[in-house]
């Protein structure tokens, strides 16, 4: 090799950690809370067995981070001897030993509150990691709900939603939500995905009064700031099924659904699909996929720079096995 060459090479070589990948992932997981019902019961509140292999999965794959949409443990129960505190340090150490390089964002689901109403646990256990994390928290929901854009990629905003506060179950501080929306487009954001536990629909067993429909005047505005500001995914759980739901609306422009993508399947005891059953409230829904008693995650994949035909946002629900 002439001194040219061997000099371009070395170039190149030295170039290299800053060219930066076009493509990149993140997942989402939600509901592994253990089975009370069932003979035998595992005593953290946690399904062990299947979140141990799903988070083995993930890291696996080297994602960004994860969301995580509620339901970590199942709460305080008579058959579980551990309280809600000693549950979510039990969930934190799995999730250091079986995914120990993955950054992990949570939300509360209605089983976080059975025995911390407050919140007063979930902050001593959640907030101190997502404080690390540089979460940007909602003014009156500090540790509670949040946005976040993960380091190397300002152009992508991920919004966590507690639907759990005492004097508003079932809703979102819309105030709070509004703000977020705001500064993620100021600061360029291309790319903005929404999770909570609850859906805004009901995609299969959790009636209308039991998930944000609960509040359907709530629900639309919900829905139509993620319209006005051009989000295109809400990730949940609540209901234990994976399901894919297209959501439209006259209003809309015909190029434009929101995808509200069910993954409650990371160990909860699974649901049977009563389909879409409730009052609607004029929106459009149209199933695009759904499994039932799967166990797994959603893997998202961005493409920063897509060609031609490719697109920018993909989403695949990724079976897991235990």
């Amino acid at each position: 090799m002439n001194l040219f060459r061997a000099s371009a090479f070395i170039l190149l070589l030295s170039l290299a950690p800053a060219i930066k990948a076009a493509t990149w992932s993140f997942a989402v997981a939600g509901d592994d809370r253990t089975d009370v019902t069932a003979a035998t019961i595992d005593p953290t509140g946690i399904h062990r067995e299947v979140l141990k292999k799903i988070l083995q999965e993930i890291e696996r794959k080297k994602p960004a981070f994860l969301l995580f949409t509620g339901d970590l443990v199942y709460g305080e129960n008579l058959r579980i001897p551990a309280k809600i505190g000693e549950q979510f340090a039990a969930w934190k150490s799995l999730a250091h030993t079986e995914a120990p390089s993955l950054t992990i964002l949570p939300v509360r689901g209605n089983h976080e509150i059975n025995g911390d109403p407050n919140g007063e646990a979930w902050l001593t256990a959640f907030k101190p990691t997502l404080d690390a994390s540089k979460a940007s928290y909602f003014p009156n929901q500090k540790g509670f709900s949040y946005s976040y854009s993960p380091p190397g990629h300002p152009e992508t905003v991920v919004i966590g939603l507690d639907q759990f506060m005492p004097a508003t179950p079932h809703r979102v501080d819309l105030v709070g939500l509004e703000e977020a929306l705001k500064k993620a487009k100021t600061d360029g954001a291309k790319h903005i995905f929404v999770f909570a536990h609850e859906m805004a629909f009901t995609c299969g067993m959790h009636p209308d009064s039991d998930n944000m429909a609960a509040h359907p005047t709530d629900r639309d505005k919900f829905l139509e700031l993620l319209h006005a500001y051009g989000c295109r995914y809400f990730f949940t759980g609540h209901d234990h099924m994976y399901d894919w739901m297209e959501i439209g609306n006259w209003r809309w422009p015909k190029e434009y659904h929101l995808n509200q993508i069910v993954a409650g399947t990371a160990g909860a005891p699974f649901y049977p699909d009563k389909t879409y059953f409730g009052n609607h409230d004029g929106y459009e829904l149209t199933r695009r996929e759904h499994k039932q008693n799967t166990y797994g995650y959603i893997l998202v994949t961005i493409n920063d720079d897509p060609k031609g035909d490719e697109e920018a946002v993909t989403a695949s629900f990724e079976k897991v096995t235990p």
